[in-house]
């Protein structure tokens, strides 16, 4: 599993709650510096995992998200 990929799964792990959360808190949580994990939140947003809220720096988790965190492990 590459780094961007365990460290998307923790950051929805981390963010499941629902509520709004600062990029600085997630990044913190799961130990990068808030510049990185930028790409990696625009992914999860591009693709609807996450809502990012550029301006706040916050994000939430989106329904996809949660759904995609249910998936069974193989």
């Amino acid at each position: 599993m590459t780094t961007a990929f365990r460290i998307s799964g923790e950051i929805l792990e981390y963010i499941k709650t629902g509520g709004w959360i600062t990029i600085e808190e997630t990044s913190g949580q799961v130990g990068i510096a808030p510049e990185k994990s930028i790409k990696i939140l625009d992914f999860l947003s591009e693709f609807g995992f996450i809502e990012f809220d550029a301006n706040k720096r916050e994000i939430r988790i989106t329904d996809l998200g949660e759904r995609f965190l249910e998936l069974p492990e193989i």
